[in-house]
């Protein structure tokens, strides 16, 4: 299920809700979860679990590829580590899926 169509399932739910709202209500929750995230600290989203996104030092190189499409090896300058912890209810959910 894409943006629009999770919108459109919000909006048919609540039937006072226009798609306007519930897109706008969405699209801020987003954004500021993104601001909380981009901060570095633990962040708890309801019903997954929780999220933390620390800016390291890089060490080593990688093959990069570059504009013209060839392969260039480059030093990493910074690397983005992400840590999750899922709850428990949302870990049996994904088991059943499978």
């Amino acid at each position: 299920m894409n943006h629009t169509q999770r919108v459109a399932h919000v909006a048919r739910q609540r039937r006072y809700l226009t798609k306007a709202l519930v897109r706008e209500a969405v699209e801020r929750y987003l954004a500021a979860l993104a601001e909380e995230i981009a901060g570095g600290e633990w962040v708890d989203i309801p019903y997954l679990g929780k999220i933390q996104v620390v800016r390291e030092a890089g060490t080593g190189y990688v093959n990069a590829i570059i504009a013209d499409g060839t392969r260039a090896r480059k030093q990493v300058q910074m690397r983005l580590r992400t840590k999750v912890r899922l709850n428990e209810a949302f870990k049996r959910r994904s088991r059943d899926f499978t």
